[in-house]
């Protein structure tokens, strides 16, 4: 009988899948004879010398089970607010019936998307948005034009160009300008380039490139700063970019003498030809 029964714990623990493997470093040990534990094993790590009589599970592992057991907590959570919400609401829709809207409720409301559809349209009409945001767009005559939808900040531009003189600011101008930096430059990097290679003609003949375009809006005061705007947001070498090459209002001996000598030489509106510094190429555009 006792030999069956070993036949049969061999057959039953031969049937049985090898435990999972021990993390790295730990190993089972027995009990040493003279322990009082005898007969018992612990587990003991090679690297610390720890010792523990739990069976030590991989950190990872432990954390993906912990993770997956919050997971199904926050499950459960949400199924049972879930649940008591529809019954709340089950129970406010029998106890109250559905709300019908009388008839001056719904002429009320009828009025008002009205309103709200009317003014979104005359808003429109009155700022002029577009949907069309490029730069540039075919003209009529079949040639290319750089005119650019207008926006809503448009009669803001207008009001602004409307003044004359050296604007609201005594002995100050405000300009926009656009940059092109060369190898020559004083400082030949920018946001757009960490080292400039161009040379000064080189330089020169993009800012004439855009110069032209802005040239082609010049009769439109507005449409002249917008697209000045755009192009120095992309083009411009100066930080002002990303202000669309506003400097803001500054005086005398500010500047360099030759950029402070044309943009006081400009009426407000005015776009200048290219002005030289030791920073590089310029066009201005004097704003006030």
């Amino acid at each position: 009988q006792q030999q069956q029964q070993q036949q049969q714990q061999q057959q039953h623990a031969a049937i049985q899948p090898p435990p999972p493997p021990l993390p790295a470093g730990w190993i089972m040990r027995e009990c040493l004879p003279t322990s009082p534990h005898v007969g018992y094993f612990y587990y003991f790590h090679q690297d610390t010398g720890e010792c523990t009589w739990e069976k030590p599970v991989d950190e990872t592992l432990r954390q993906t089970v912990d993770l997956a057991e919050a997971a199904l907590r926050d499950i459960s959570k949400a199924e049972s607010v879930a649940a008591a919400v529809s019954a709340i609401s089950t129970s406010t829709d029998t106890n109250n019936g559905s709300h019908t809207l009388s008839k001056d409720e719904k002429n009320g409301a009828n009025e008002k998307t009205n309103t709200v559809d009317k003014s979104g349209e005359s808003n429109k009409r009155k700022t002029g948005v577009s949907a069309v945001p490029s730069l540039l767009r075919n003209s009529s005559a079949g040639g290319s034009s750089s005119k650019r939808p207008r926006n809503a900040s448009d009669d803001q531009h207008t009001q602004e160009h409307s003044s004359s003189g050296g604007g609201g600011r005594k002995d100050q101008v405000r300009v926009l300008h656009l940059l092109k930096k060369h190898r020559g430059s004083r400082r030949p990097s920018s946001w757009r380039n960490s080292k400039i290679k161009i040379t000064r003609e080189d330089a020169v003949e993009e800012i004439r490139e855009l110069a032209s375009i802005l040239k082609e809006v010049a009769s439109d005061k507005t449409e002249l700063r917008a697209t000045f705007e755009e192009l120095s947001k992309s083009e411009s070498d100066c930080s002002s970019a990303k202000r669309g090459g506003d400097l803001g209002w500054f005086g005398r001996r500010k500047m360099q003498p030759a950029f402070e000598k044309a943009s006081f030489a400009l009426k407000v509106g005015e776009l200048s030809d290219v002005v030289e510094t030791s920073s590089g190429v310029h066009i201005i555009l004097r704003m006030g």
